[in-house]
């Protein structure tokens, strides 16, 4: 598994040994958190996760889920199932949380490193997870399955209901990648799909006229990786209750978020999707949600990415993160 960690710009003895699991969807990488670019995103920071959590003292850990970016491509059909990945993630937050294994070192603006590069004495007292689309199911399912492993949930571009997903897809035109792609996805199955149709990969991902730059919708689609499809047949199994888990939940998903909202309309009230999404999380002390209007399923990618940054990193202040 290809990963990124950086200690933060700032130093917060609070928060020192509190990293942030950063974990991206579907046809993207890790450069989804540092705005599509490393060591400098696209517009510096403005799309950056990754730098705008290091000025707030945390250290992160960007990965390339199985099957993407730079880490390992097997069966696309066979292996890259939800329940793997999930499996694979609990794995990784143990080793943080006890030192042992393998680990890896960069700065915030140095280097990337391959798992495997051991640092020692660095060890997490706490993980918060952050997820993005596929990345937030697979969070939901480490809730479930695993309900101790993560100290906070943040999950971007999520909905409890796979009707939208499925009901939004075919738009995109998903497409064999080595065919669609010869140079980039070279030797990859026919099981690894890119979202072929520019205009199908714009409706379905990105929100309202004005609501982003075209220069970076464009950027994401030239760039986009793969998904497999068995990550597309076993979503289902992430989406459930988690009524184990007992800690705090934040939901970020746009008003236009086409993934998770029937038509891209997802309303702004307790009925809304966001707002349901609570429901998977019972026993949760501060399950919250934020609706960045105009906003599509490409929540970091959006005008409004420096309002969810920090949203998203008052929600952890408040909560004692």
């Amino acid at each position: 598994m290809s990963v990124r960690f950086c200690e933060p710009e700032v130093v917060n003895n609070n928060r020192k040994n509190t990293v942030q699991l950063l974990v991206h969807g579907v046809t993207e990488t890790k450069l989804y958190w540092s705005g599509l670019s490393y060591p400098t995103g696209i517009n510096g920071d403005t799309y950056s996760w990754i730098a705008y959590a290091s000025r707030q003292g945390y250290p992160t850990l960007a990965i390339d889920r199985i099957g993407n970016g730079n880490s390992t491509h097997p069966d696309p059909v066979l292996v890259t199932q939800m329940n793997l990945e999930e499996a694979v993630l609990h794995q990784l937050v143990l080793k943080l949380k006890s030192g042992a294994g393998h680990s890896i070192f960069c700065t915030a603006r140095a280097k990337t490193s391959q798992l495997g590069q051991a640092v020692p004495g660095r060890t997490f007292s706490r993980v918060v997870f952050v997820g993005h689309s596929y990345g937030s199911i697979l969070g939901n399912m480490m809730a479930t399955t695993h309900p101790t492993d993560i100290a906070a949930y943040i999950l971007t571009g999520y909905g409890v209901s796979v009707i939208p997903v499925a009901a939004g897809l075919p738009q995109t035109v998903p497409f064999p990648a080595a065919l669609y792609s010869a140079t980039r996805f070279a030797g990859f199955a026919l099981g690894y799909l890119a979202t072929s149709s520019q205009i199908g990969r714009r409706n379905y991902l990105w929100g309202a006229d004005g609501s982003y730059d075209q220069a970076v919708f464009l950027r994401d689609f030239t760039g986009e990786d793969v998904v497999g499809v068995g990550e597309i047949l076993s979503i289902t199994a992430g989406l459930k209750a988690a009524p184990a888990y007992a800690g705090p939940v934040a939901v970020i998903t746009g008003e236009r978020d086409e993934v998770f909202c029937l038509g891209g309309f997802c309303g702004t009230g307790p009925q809304s999707p966001q707002a349901q999404s609570c429901s998977f999380f019972p026993k949760s002390p501060n399950c919250t949600y934020n609706i960045p209007l105009g906003t599509g399923h490409m929540i970091d990618l959006h005008y409004s990415a420096q309002q969810s940054f920090k949203y998203a990193h008052d929600f952890l202040a408040q909560n004692g993160f």
